[in-house]
Parts: structure tokens; sequence; C-alpha cells
């Protein structure tokens, strides 16, 4: 009993150590002096709200007490490459908020687990490997133009981001499995949503254990039930000849250094890791492009010039105008807003102590708006992204992370969200419905409420 109790508060005082030190003031400055230190905020959903509050009032690193956890607020790139890079082994995804829904995948995996899961998948999402994406997303593109062909027919309208939403996850599927979104994956479909729903309304910091008897959990774990049987039955009924991401992943099980578990898990992340942030991406530019019919007449005489044909693989470094639009709202509207990473050993960052235990929270959202790094950074400005410009935009850019744990689809999702622009900008004419978005500051930046769009094909 001496023991155990020896341990339970030896583990209290570790738990503790960081707030000790942040009221000696050794760590960033911020609000102090409350109880609960920014508790309230964080709980009624107010992490921007308080992230932004904190970088306004105390500059580029910033703390707060989060009832007994110290968080540590971080927008500037010289210090976001110290976190993300440089000093890397100090900060991990220990902490991963979606861990709870991808297991142990590799975007929420750590150490040498993660090292071998990426060098695993790597080669399929370099440059030269991305032909194996193309006719995947020829075929997901002839099913959009059909359908938007007949809304358009009609003058309708359209849910855009429940568009792009079903877009990118039959990308994701055929990418995975080569099956492609049917309406016999309605269950899939809707446990998807779920999920991914569960994981952003949980907050950025803080979940109550999902093994809680609570009617949301019931509903997640029902959720999660959906994704792994669908994700076991493709695993047992496997037989793509063409080297699919699901082929590459029982590879390495068979080989025997994966285990069942992790297996699914890999193919859950292939399959949900990307597609939300994906839809996010499409869905800002759309609306930029609406409500900017300057950028959107240029985007338009650049891919009228295909005559019709989807951009693919080979076209990797032509659009740069219709790069630059993404870019550009990829700035303004990053898909993933903020990110943490949990310190695993005692650390220094601009001159501050940024003690074990404690959270760092980087904000691509912040950082890509801030008026030290940005001309007029509020602005939708694509020609940031062109010319000698280019570079400087792209280093003070965080929308796909940095240093080794950058985004493994990065190139992937820049040419599906290329593709999908061009095809779709060369046949129609959307025009928003109702008031222009606000966002909604959830795991990802969505558009509160959705985005409504009128379809019209585009004359001749």
């Amino acid at each position: 009993m001496f023991e155990w109790t020896e341990c339970k508060d030896f583990r209290m005082l570790r738990m503790l150590r960081p707030l000790a030190i942040h009221a000696r003031r050794e760590t960033p400055p911020g609000p102090r002096g409350r109880l609960l230190g920014a508790l309230p905020e964080v709980a009624r959903g107010r992490l921007f709200e308080l992230l932004h509050h904190m970088w306004r009032a105390y500059g580029d690193l910033s703390s707060t007490r989060v009832g007994a956890k110290l968080l540590i607020s971080v927008v500037h790139p010289a210090h976001i490459k110290e976190v993300l890079a440089t000093r890397r082994e100090s900060y991990t995804k220990e902490s991963h908020r979606a861990r709870v829904l991808l297991g142990d995948g590799l975007p929420a995996s750590n150490g040498a687990s993660w090292s071998r899961q990426r060098a695993l998948l790597q080669p399929r999402f370099i440059p030269r490997a991305l032909s194996f994406f193309d006719p995947r997303i020829e075929g997901a593109l002839d099913r959009v133009v059909a359908r938007w062909g007949r809304v358009a027919d009609e003058d309708g309208e359209l849910a855009l981001d429940q568009e792009m939403t079903e877009l990118t996850l039959d990308l994701s599927l055929r990418a995975l499995s080569s099956e492609y979104l049917s309406d016999e994956h309605a269950p899939l479909r809707t446990a998807i949503v779920d999920a991914v729903d569960f994981v952003a309304a949980s907050g950025q910091l803080f979940r109550l254990s999902t093994k809680l008897p609570t009617r949301r959990n019931a509903r997640f774990q029902a959720s999660l039930a959906t994704i792994h049987g669908f994700i076991e039955r493709a695993i047992a009924a496997h037989e793509s000849p063409d080297q699919d991401l699901l082929a590459l992943i029982l590879s390495a099980r068979d080989q025997g250094w994966m285990s069942d578990e992790l297996a699914r898990d890999e193919a859950v992340s292939l399959l949900l890791g990307a597609y939300d942030s994906t839809a996010r991406a499409l869905t800002w530019t759309w609306a930029l492009l609406a409500a900017h019919p300057d950028a959107r007449a240029r985007l338009h005489d650049e891919v009228d010039a295909l005559g019709g044909r989807v951009p693919l693989s080979q076209d990797r470094g032509s659009l740069p105008w219709t790069r630059a639009v993404i870019h550009e709202a990829m700035r303004l509207y990053p898909p993933f807003w903020v990110f943490p990473r949990h310190v695993a050993a005692d650390e220094q960052l601009g001159g501050y102590r940024v003690p074990a235990g404690s959270t760092v929270l980087i904000s691509p959202y912040l950082t890509q708006r801030h008026p030290g790094l940005w001309r007029d950074a509020e602005r939708f400005d694509p020609a940031r992204f062109l010319g000698d410009a280019a570079k400087e935009a792209r280093a003070n850019s965080m929308y796909f992370g940095l240093g080794p744990r950058t985004c493994i689809g990065n190139h992937v999702a820049l040419l599906e969200v290329t593709a999908v622009i061009a095809c779709l900008a060369q046949r129609f004419e959307l025009t928003r419905v109702g008031p222009p978005p606000v966002p909604e500051f959830a795991t990802t930046l969505r558009p509160r409420g959705g985005l409504r769009v009128r379809v019209r094909r585009r004359a001749g």
C-alpha cells in the first residue's frame, strides 16, 4: 500500500510540476490569476478565441493554465521549426486527439513504430509515384460531373461541403482498396461522419474516457465497430492486383512485423486520415473563388486551355494560377487549424522554459495570418504563391506541417485538389446561396452550417 501511494504521489507531483514552473513565471507570458485558468473557455469550445486572445495580448509565445494542465501557444515559424524539426524528439504525438479513432496508425504513432510505418508507406506518396492515383481521380470525378450535370440542368442547388466530403471519401476508398463509394456504403459513410464529428466535438485538449456509459460514447463505439468491420472485411476479401494501399499494409503484416490490429489501424488511418482535410481545402477554395470574380476569371482562362481534360500527375508544375489559388485558400483557411504536441522532456523556447508534461499548441491559422509575415494578411491574394514570392510564402505556411512529420499525403492532396478544381471549373459555374461562410473551429476548419451553391453549366 505504501509503495502504491508513493507511486501515486509521484505521478501527482510530476503532473503539477509544469504548473509550479508556470507559477514562478519561468514559462512564456500569458493570462494568470484564475483558479481554473482557461478551463471554462476550453470547456465551452472556445479554444480558438483563447489562442487568438493570447497571441494578440502576449505575442508569438504565450502560456496559460487549463485546469491542471499547462498550455503553451507557439505561433512564429522560427519557434514552430524547433518544435516540429530541430527538437522534435522532445515534442511527441503521445496525446493525439484522434487516437480513439485511428488507433496506432501513422498519424498517431511515435518513435520507432512511426519510422517503420512511414518507411512502408512513403514510396507510394512521392511525386514520381503519383500516377497510381490518376485513374482513381478520374473515376471519382466522372461520377461527380454526371451528378452535377443533372443538378445544373434543373438549375438546382448543392450542399457543397457535403459534395466535397463525398468526393474525397470516394477518393480515399479507391486508393485504399480499389473499391468506389456507392449506395452500399451508406452505413459506412454515416459511421465515418459520426466518428469524425465525435472527435471534433470532444475538443482539442480534453476528452472523457470513451469507456464511460454515455449516449455519445455508445454512438461512437457503434460507428467505430462499423468502420472496423468494413476494414476487416476488405482485408479478408482483398485480391487487388495493382498494389493499392491495402496491399502495402498486408505485405507488412505477412512479413510479420505488423500485427492484425496495427494493419487495421493503418487502413483506418489511410481511409480517414486525409479525406476530411482535403474536403475542407476544396470547400474553402470554392468559397473564395465564388467571392473573388477576378481570381475566378483568371482560373477559368487557365483551366479552359485543358480542353476538358482532367489535369493529373503528368501536369504537376502546370496550372500555376490554379495552384496559387489553392495554396492561398489553405493559407487563409488551413484544414487543420491547430494541432498539439506533448512535451516529453524539458525544453527551452524563445528564452522561456517549456516543462515536460505540458502541451504545446501550434495554430497554422494564426501563423498564416501573422501581420509580421504576410503583407495585408487577411486579404485573399494568390499572387503570394507565384514567382519569387512563392518560396517565402511556403516557408511561412504550416498547413501540411513541418519537418519529418510533414503530412505524408501532401503531394497527393495537391494533386487531388488541383484535379477537382480544374475539372469542375471547366464545366460548371458555382454561385453561393446565402451569406458568406463563417469558420467553425472544430477538428478541421469547416464553414459553420455548411455551404450551399447553385450549379450552372458554363457557356461553351
